[in-house]
């Protein structure tokens, strides 16, 4: 007696004059060990973080943190990885950069995408950073529901992220100055919880919204697509990609006939001259590399 898997092991009779054709069972899947990975998030934060280079003085330093909160498709993982080559080539995020990913592919590689090591890679991140000066930028892609942001490895048990939940992470972060790009369904819910005047919030869609891209298939979801590897690629202003980006993802939301995303944006008082400071000096860092044939891509 056998159930399906040992059914497909079976050579089935063979009729006289045929060749048994023996049928292999489909593949399964390694399984995760869960206490080992468990117990393996020290080691993995110690090592994401411990080659932080400190802050640099008098430079407004930009420090770069990304989380891709689900497993079960590769797009977050892609994404993440793809911004983060990103910001350490054209950002100068290069030794001030972490990845929480929940993948398998990942796992043993870097540390899991959750609150516990969101606030572990923050603390020690402020602990480089001047925060009177230096600027975070935060990126978090998964699925999402209205105030809540999904984070899912299935076999492991972990919270999702909810809006209070990391505006409580961030503030026992210390980190003044900060950057934060949700992308998820529903994510603009995230902007009255995080909202004040030292930050700039930009989330894919409104808050009674979804958003679009999501698929194991895909190499970016529609808003990291248009926001990071396209308007970002053509200026050093996180503010004036915005509308660039929200103007794409709605061109490409009405050639398919679907109900519009809305990106949207917050914008604090006080973080806009900070930022002003950033894109001088990665205007500056640009037009030098590019003197001495050592970057292609324009600024503006």
């Amino acid at each position: 007696m056998g159930g399906p898997a040992n059914a497909a092991d079976e050579k089935p009779a063979a009729k006289p004059g045929t060749q048994s054709i023996k049928i292999q069972p489909p593949p399964v899947k390694k399984r995760l060990n869960v206490e080992k990975i468990y117990y393996s998030q020290f080691g993995l934060m110690t090592i994401a973080t411990r080659q932080l280079a400190h802050q640099r003085p008098n430079t407004p330093d930009l420090y770069f943190m990304a989380f891709g909160g689900d497993a079960h498709q590769d797009v977050f993982l892609r994404e993440v990885q793809s911004v983060r080559k990103l910001f350490d080539d054209r950002f100068d995020t290069k030794g001030r950069s972490v990845l929480l990913i929940n993948n398998p592919k990942t796992v043993t590689k870097f540390p899991l995408a959750n609150s516990h090591n969101l606030l572990a890679g923050l603390d020690r991140m402020s602990g480089m950073m001047d925060v009177d000066e230096d600027v975070l930028f935060l990126f978090l892609t998964s699925h999402g529901t209205p105030d809540v942001l999904s984070v899912n490895f299935k076999p492991l048990r972990m919270n999702d992220l909810t809006a209070k939940n990391l505006k409580f992470v961030l503030d026992r972060s210390r980190v003044k100055w900060r950057v934060i790009v949700v992308s998820a369904c529903y994510s603009g819910s995230f902007i009255d919880d995080l909202k004040d005047e030292n930050s700039l919030i930009i989330t894919a869609a409104r808050a009674d919204r979804v958003s679009f891209g999501c698929s194991h298939e895909n190499e970016w979801t529609y808003f990291g697509r248009a926001y990071f590897d396209q308007a970002l690629r053509g200026t050093f202003s996180f503010i004036d990609a915005f509308p660039r980006a929200a103007k794409t993802v709605g061109k490409w939301e009405k050639e398919q006939e679907l109900e519009p995303s809305e990106p949207q944006i917050h914008i604090g008082a006080a973080i806009k001259p900070k930022l002003r400071e950033i894109e001088a000096r990665l205007k500056k860092r640009y037009k030098s590399a590019k003197a001495g044939g050592g970057t292609k891509t324009s600024p503006q």
